[in-house]
């Protein structure tokens, strides 16, 4: 129990997010990319425009939150 303690707090002081952040980040951008994929009609060919911009989207969206 001390030790799970100390890991959530030396976690929260250096800013680290916990271990299932990053996926859940990572399922976000992918939902973004897919739902900007369907607005341009569904045509293949510009997947890293899409992922890129949802990647910008998603974490600018998280550090506006972060922020506030």
């Amino acid at each position: 129990m001390k030790r799970e303690h100390q890991k959530e707090h030396k976690e929260k002081v250096n800013g680290i997010a916990p271990e299932g952040a990053d996926l859940s980040l990572q399922k976000e951008i992918a939902l973004r990319a897919y739902e900007l994929y369907l607005q341009r009609g569904g045509t293949d060919g510009h997947e890293v425009e899409d992922w890129l911009r949802a990647e910008r989207e998603v974490l600018s969206k998280q550090d506006r939150q972060d922020r506030d």
